[in-house]
This record gives structure tokens, sequence and C-alpha cells, in this order.
């Protein structure tokens, strides 16, 4: 896909996808944004067109014209434990991206990039590669509704002719992120105050930085790649680890909190051999906690 392409883009107000729509307006791409509100962060040449991943009418004449779909946008529970949420997940993440994938056909858009996510494989001492057994241990809802996203979308690709390529995400952080774990200690260690840890710390995951994961998608976008990738840093990074290194780059104190128990040990590092034959980068967790701690102000996306 060259500059000067019209993509269509889901997700575009959230944290990946308001990072990835100003780079991709910056390499001379064309933005219309698919989603129930135009984003806060949307530029004045952008174009929108009202979309609801809940109820989509494969149907509707919202792609026409476009060159590519990036599809980001994602239901993500707010408790990973509600069984009440599975079916949310499943009419969003599997259902909803079967639909927009049928709109997209019937458009005449022939190339694809969707998101999933790389803590979907399942439990392995070793670092997972792209043919590594999908089978979630922990928040299944959320999780396995990817997976069927995976399934559903891989299926109607090979039926259609389309071109599809699935980015398996590990945890993205970044500058602009305020919520979750990461961005509590990071805000505590910007203040000078202590930095909690729960238990041990002993949760972790492969961290990639946000700007990575946008280095990654235009990397797949610009290639016309095809097939999974797995987006991560490579490296598995605990809490317990976040925190000291917050503590030596902050001189901020770590404080453990034993009274909420031990946490789950969380996701391993993932193999991203075949994104970095693409010529892919990941930058060190250093790196990336000093862009937090360096960013000023809150980006303006919507979720």
């Amino acid at each position: 896909m060259k500059p000067g392409a019209v993509l269509a883009l889901t997700g575009g107000s959230g944290f990946i996808g308001g990072h990835f729509a100003h780079a991709a307006r910056a390499r001379g791409y064309r933005i219309r944004h698919l989603g129930r509100q135009r984003p806060l962060a949307a530029a004045a040449g952008d174009e929108f067109r009202p979309l609801d991943l809940r109820a989509v009418d494969p149907h509707a004449p919202l792609l026409e014209g476009c060159d590519a779909l990036i599809h980001l946008a994602a239901y993500i529970p707010r408790d990973h434990q509600d069984p009440a949420e599975a079916a949310h997940c499943w009419n969003v993440n599997a259902l909803g991206t079967l639909h927009l994938l049928e709109m997209a056909d019937r458009a005449g858009v022939a190339y694809v990039v969707q998101t999933s996510s790389a803590n979907a494989y399942a439990p392995t001492s070793q670092p997972p590669d792209e043919d590594s057994a999908l089978f979630p241990s922990s928040r299944g809802y959320y999780l396995g509704s990817k997976i069927m996203q995976e399934i559903y979308a891989g299926q109607y690709c090979r039926t259609a002719g389309l071109t599809l390529a699935t980015l398996r995400l590990g945890s993205v952080y970044g500058p602009g992120q305020e919520s979750g774990a990461l961005g509590n200690m990071v805000r505590a260690a910007k203040a000078g105050q202590p930095i909690r840890v729960v238990g041990s710390g002993r949760f972790g995951s492969d961290l990639v930085l946000v700007d990575d994961v946008i280095d990654a998608l235009l990397l797949v976008l610009e290639r016309d790649s095809s097939g999974p990738f797995n987006v991560g840093s490579g490296a598995r990074t605990s809490i317990a680890e976040l925190a000291q290194a917050l503590s030596d780059l902050t001189r901020s104190p770590i404080r453990r909190d034993m009274t909420e128990g031990e946490s789950e040990w969380g996701f391993p590092a993932l193999n991203i051999d075949r994104l970095k034959a693409l010529g892919y980068r990941p930058k060190s967790i250093g790196l990336g906690l000093r862009a937090m701690l360096e960013s000023r102000g809150q980006v303006p996306f919507d979720a």
C-alpha cells in the first residue's frame, strides 16, 4: 500500500488507533474513521462514517473508495471474570469483525489489517511464535473472542479472496496511557510518590511500546504482507521489574502491598522473528518508560 491511499480505520478514538492515525497521516495516507463518533484526535481532513460494531450492516455503503481496512477496534471487558461479558466480546470482536469484512468485500476493499492479542497463546515455557497454539489460561471471555475473530476473519478472507494480515499484540503501553497498573505506577513516580506493587509483583507480559506497534502496522501495510505477526519487545517484564526501573529513573520509593494476595504469573515473552525479518526493531523498556515519564499532558483519545 502506497502513501495517498485511503485507509478505513476502526478504533481511531483509542490509544493505538489515535497514534496510528497521526503516523499514517504524516506518511501521506488519508484516513476515513469508522466509529460511533468522530474521534477527538481526528484531523480536519479526515473523513468520518458512523459505525457500531455491535450491529454492523454488511450492506452499508461505508467503505466505497477505500484502499484498505485497518481494523483496530475491540471490546475489552472492565471485569474479565464476569461471564456476562462473554456475549459482548463475541458480538463485537468476532461477529462484528465478520460483518465488517463482508462490508469490505462488497466495497471492493481487498486488503485488511486487523489486530488481535498475543496473550491468547496457550501457556508455554518458550516464547511462542505465530504457529504456536492459541488457548488462553485466563481472561478467556475476551481472549477467546479474539481467537474467534481470527478464525472468522481467516475463513472469510480465504473464501472471498481478501488479503489479511493479523497483528497479535503484546501488552501495549506508552505516552498518553493514564489507566491500568503501569499508568498508575508512572503517575506516582512522576509525582515522587511511592510506587505500589501488589504482592511480589510477579505478574508480567511482553510489554511493547505503542510507537513500535505503529511501526509494525506501517511495515505490514506498506509491504502488503499477509498472515499473523507477533508484535512485542521479545522480552517479558514483570510488575516488580517495572517498579524497580521507575524507581531507578525517578528515585521514587517502592511500596509493597501484601494485603491483596499474590497475582497470577501473566504471559510469556514473544518470538518476534517474523516481524524482525521485515525490519522491525522494538525499543527497550527503559526507553519506553523514559518516554512516559517525559510526556507532558494527556493525549486526546476518547478511550
